[in-house]
């Protein structure tokens, strides 16, 4: 349903309904969003949309426990290389001391290398929970970092290539004067059709994404011959390419000076309290999740249908009918699903 057909509707009711109907309706609505789940969850034999439902909800909870105990044994083991080098900088220790620190270091990027399988693919580079979509990895490609060295370009065609990770050769044709709208507009048009999307962060840098899946063997592949002004004519060298990520942890620190080690310090500070917010965020999502499906082991789906299409309609009963509310109620009713509930609630 498209916004500007929403207002009309939600004005209309909130301008006819009086303080108990519309609790009964918000009542209703949780009712309709959550009672089939549970009810076909006890009975298999169900099927249709509502059992697709509560699957993607036992899915989004199984993928918050992973994520959780990944971020437990992250935290853990940044904890220890934070007491590590504390104890490094308050009081410089012998040899073994470093070795230490740097065998911590060695475990965590172990760890942060491994928390797309050990998150179950919801946490994304930059440790942002991702439970309705596949995990995409965001990047930046030097020489195109922003729209503005684009425009200073002018024409230009640049073919991009890497090996297996994209089935066929991506040519960018750019035009002299194009605006930043267009560009954005072209870039997605050459690279959509092989995953790739082209937007602009909120510092207005260039930024490009793709499948995570896909990335590790994107970067190692990727060529970009252009025109001379933005790459060269005969540059077969692989194009450098930098990933968004949420931590990077360097071993080169542990033998650098005390500036750097309190540098790594600061940077396992941050990392830890990101991670403890993190986690009180899933607890807060598996709590709502739970208490979801618990409050409607009892409900019946054709009640729920009944009780809802009441509420909402009965609104309509208290004053003289309007046929334009009327019908535009049954419009939106007819368009909402239950994914999009489900969506907007999680």
């Amino acid at each position: 349903m498209k916004i500007d057909k929403q207002n009309p509707v939600a004005n209309a009711l909130d301008t006819r309904a009086q303080a108990r109907p519309q609790v009964a309706t918000a009542s209703a609505s949780r009712q309709a969003a959550q009672e089939p789940p549970a009810r076909e969850a006890r009975t298999p034999k169900s099927a249709g949309g509502s059992k697709g439902f509560n699957l993607q909800l036992n899915q989004q909870l199984s993928s918050m426990q992973a994520a959780d105990r990944y971020l437990g044994d992250l935290s853990e083991q940044l904890s220890t290389l934070k007491l590590s080098i504390s104890r490094q900088l308050s009081a410089p220790q012998s040899a073994s001391e470093r070795e230490t620190i740097a065998h911590h270091l060695q475990q965590a990027n172990s760890l942060l290398a491994e928390r797309s399988k050990r998150s179950g693919q919801s946490l994304d580079a930059n440790f942002k929970l991702r439970l309705n979509e596949p995990l995409r990895s965001r990047f930046t490609i030097d020489g195109l970092e922003s729209l503005e060295t684009i425009q200073r370009a002018g024409k230009e065609t640049l073919l991009f290539t890497a090996g297996r990770a994209l089935p066929e050769p991506v040519a960018l044709v750019l035009d002299e004067g194009m605006s930043e709208e267009q560009i954005l507009r072209r870039l997605n048009s050459s690279f959509g059709s092989v995953g790739i999307r082209a937007e602009l962060d909120p510092d207005g840098a260039l930024k490009f994404s793709m499948p995570e899946n896909d990335w590790q063997l994107f970067k190692e592949q990727l060529k970009v011959k252009g025109e001379g002004k933005l790459f060269p004519a005969l540059g077969n060298g692989i194009a450098p390419t930098t990933e968004d990520g949420f931590l990077a942890l360097s071993a080169a620190l542990t033998q650098e000076s005390f500036r750097e080690l309190r540098q790594l310090l600061d940077s396992v500070v941050t990392a830890l309290d990101r991670i403890s917010s993190l986690r009180q965020h899933i607890s807060l999502r598996q709590e709502d999740v739970r208490e979801f499906l618990a409050q409607q082991e009892s409900q019946d789906e054709k009640q729920w249908a009944l009780n809802f299409a009441g509420a909402v309609f009965d609104i309509q009963g208290r004053k003289a009918s309007n046929y334009a509310v009327v019908t535009q109620t049954v419009v939106a009713q007819a368009q909402l699903t239950r994914f999009a509930v489900v969506s907007l609630l999680s």
